[in-house]
């Protein structure tokens, strides 16, 4: 009985985040190929043998090592309220709060703003944390970087504002709207902020267990501005350059299998294009950059100008070794 309320205690102070093997670079490859995670946590909490391991005691929830993750196979599941102040758990005072505020994705920070254009983050003194580092402040500038990107696409100029404080309550929260400001710009701003209410920013819960969370919420929010098929949006694609020798390393190195090979390769129209054909799934590539460093004869590269018509296409062609033609034969003189 004693060993199963220690259990159910465990289960329930657990701030460790979520491990996911089958997005693990360091489980896919090797060890050696990223250790990113083990290298940022301040607790050597992290492991690395054949893949990562994480010690529940030793682990604070600082979040770092969450953020430094090229293939997002560690992930937390922050519980907050949209719409008002959020705080670290060093912070004293009665707004909600969360165990550290890097702990946060860029999503998450959607979903923290709901239909609101500012938001308010308070931390402590984070150089004299126990639980994170004086390294916080500035990955936290980072999720929020990478969150400003996606609300601009959007359309929404979020901004957020960052306290140091060692209280804060709910009733401190300086963004509150007056009645001044709901009746200002008379009926045309009321529209437009039920139009905001019925399209808040949240992208949403995730619809696949085989990709990572934050990669399906981040194609979410761009779906959901119903982009031209001709614009640019936010995500990242690899680029084929000649020279790929269609070896196996791309496709076994990637963490969510957007490549693939195909040695009969057809066109739209069932036609044999000849040759071999290196396939790329754009939706489910996360720009982990594992390809890019683990080509043997480095033709990969990763490319910011996406569109949303290459994005949303489906499987496409990423590279096209033609077949050679036929050795001609030599005629021996008599």
């Amino acid at each position: 009985m004693f060993d199963n309320l220690l259990k159910l205690l465990s289960s329930v102070t657990n701030v460790s985040p979520e491990y996911h093997r089958e997005h693990c670079i360091a489980a896919k490859q090797s060890v050696a190929a990223c250790h990113v995670c083990k290298d940022v946590c301040p607790h050597e909490a992290i492991t690395l043998k054949r893949f990562v391991e994480i010690d529940d005691v030793d682990c604070t929830g600082c979040g770092l090592c969450v953020q430094s993750c090229p293939s997002q196979a560690l992930e937390t599941k922050p519980s907050f309220q949209p719409g008002g102040p959020l705080k670290c758990s060093q912070v004293k005072g009665s707004a909600q709060s969360i165990q550290c505020l890097s702990r946060l994705s860029p999503t998450d920070l959607l979903r923290l703003a709901g239909t609101k254009e500012k938001i308010t983050l308070v931390r402590n003194d984070c150089a004299k944390c126990k639980i994170g580092t004086e390294k916080i402040p500035e990955v936290l500038e980072e999720i929020i970087a990478d969150a400003k990107k996606l609300s601009d696409f959007r359309e929404r100029n979020l901004e957020f504002q960052i306290l140091q404080q060692e209280k804060y309550d709910t009733t401190d929260n300086p963004d509150k709207i007056s009645r001044r400001d709901l009746l200002r710009g008379g009926f045309r701003t009321l529209q437009t902020t039920a139009a905001d209410a019925l399209a808040p920013l949240d992208p949403g819960e995730e619809k696949s267990t085989s990709l990572p969370r934050e990669m399906q919420r981040h194609y979410a929010v761009i779906e959901k501005a119903k982009p031209e098929p001709e614009q640019l949006v936010p995500w990242m694609l690899p680029r084929v350059k000649d020279g790929c020798i269609m070896c196996p390393v791309c496709t076994n190195v990637c963490p969510t299998k957007a490549f693939s090979r195909d040695f009969k390769p057809k066109d739209e129209n069932g036609n044999e294009l000849g040759g071999s054909v290196l396939m790329l799934e754009p939706d489910r590539c996360n720009g982990c950059n594992a390809c890019v460093k683990a080509c043997p004869v480095k033709v990969i590269s990763l490319d910011t100008n996406v569109t949303w018509e290459e994005l949303s296409g489906g499987k496409e062609i990423a590279f096209h070794k033609k077949p050679q033609a036929p050795t001609q034969g030599v005629v021996a003189r008599e």
